[in-house]
């Protein structure tokens, strides 16, 4: 039985988390020995810990394996999965998000062991500060360097992180993010008569939640009955709910979203305001849920979205596009219909767990060999 140990940052709510636990569940169901170690997610980022305990595999905690630089911690955390990979005979290590990532393969490196590492966005830019980016970069080089595949979520993510250097391109390969359709059961129906538009992210500076702010605004100044929902955390909440306070309070937050398909069943409109997107699992989850989509056209969701057919697509930064596709939507029922159906079947058909379950064992197949 092929053994592979999974390390993340942390089990925190979130698109990568949670597509991962698909991937190995998947995995286990196709006979696959998983073992997952991870750090704690940190206050406010929400937990996927009873979720990971559920699938069954082998669960370890890596306390000092954390999200922030921090010399001495990081330390620990490499020796503990040195250790780790040492005094088991694991085939393969897979790693995911960016500290997880270089920790993770410099210990896959120090025990002889072949590693690969999933990139789930782009972190190198408008994350951090320019200066932690910096040192994010050199690292992701160094540990290029002793990665064997890379795994992008889409092809527009593979070119963008080919241009940073970071490894041989060969080695790179894309595996589209698998949604489990179990985990997006329809639980009812909408249940309430009011026009609602939503969105779901975690709250980075990327994401600019403040564009979707100050749509709401906007649009409420033209039909104040419109219900707009942000369901999400993190590191900008309070400028965030500044920002809205300022301007009325147009928009509700939700907080940490535990059932996605209660909150996307609710929506008749999804909305995506990033400045980039690797894959935009939220927007899939949407599509999957029958929810029309109104989404910036960057990163890989021009890969997802049909402009015309699921969704409409705006420039990046344009709040007037995006204010003015959110109202044409809202005031055409038939065409919300009508792009919800085609964006469900399109989710259904393109989104699939099998897929990327059977891409990624391939994949280990073909390194083991």
């Amino acid at each position: 039985m092929t053994r592979i140990l999974y390390v993340i940052t942390r089990l925190a709510m979130g698109g990568a988390p949670h597509t991962m636990l698909t991937a190995i569940w998947g995995l286990k169901e196709s006979g696959y020995e998983i073992t997952l170690a991870s750090g704690y997610p940190a206050p406010g980022e929400g937990s996927l810990v009873d979720e990971a305990r559920s699938l069954g595999v082998e669960l370890i905690f890596v306390p000092t394996l954390q999200r922030e630089l921090h010399v001495l911690r990081d330390v620990r955390a490499l020796w503990s999965l040195w250790r780790l990979m040492r005094e088991r005979q694991f085939h393969v290590v897979h790693t995911h998000l960016s500290k997880a990532g270089i920790l993770g393969r410099a210990a896959a490196f120090l025990s002889g062991l072949p590693c690969v590492h999933t990139f789930h966005g782009d972190v190198l830019e408008g994350y951090f500060s320019p200066a932690k980016s910096r040192v994010f970069l050199t690292a992701e080089r160094m540990a290029g360097r002793v990665t064997h595949r890379f795994v992008c979520v889409s092809a527009d993510l593979r070119r963008r992180l080919l241009a940073y250097n970071l490894g041989v391109e060969s080695h790179f390969v894309t595996v589209a993010n698998g949604i489990d359709p179990a985990r997006l059961a329809a639980p009812g129906g909408k249940s309430h008569p009011d026009c609602r538009v939503g969105t779901l992210a975690m709250f980075y500076p990327v994401k600019r939640l403040d564009h979707f702010i100050e749509m709401a605004h906007r649009i409420k100044l033209r039909d104040p009955r419109i219900q707009f929902d942000m369901a999400g955390d993190g590191m900008v909440r309070v400028e965030l709910e500044e920002q809205a306070r300022q301007l009325g309070h147009p928009v509700r937050f939700t907080g940490i979203c535990q059932e996605p398909a209660a909150f996307l069943a609710q929506l008749d409109v999804f909305v995506s305001c990033s400045d980039f997107e690797s894959s935009g699992m939220s927007v899939m989850e949407a599509m999957s849920m029958g929810v029309p989509v109104v989404a910036t056209s960057v990163g890989g969701i021009p890969e997802i979205v049909t402009e015309g057919e699921t969704g409409l697509l705006v420039a990046a930064g344009d709040l007037e596009a995006l204010t003015e596709a959110v109202w044409h939507l809202l005031q055409d029922p038939e065409k919300r219909a009508r792009m919800g159906a085609n964006a469900k079947r399109f989710a259904r058909a393109h989104f699939s767990t099998d897929r990327m379950v059977s891409d990624l064992d391939a994949l280990y197949r073909e390194l083991l060999s």
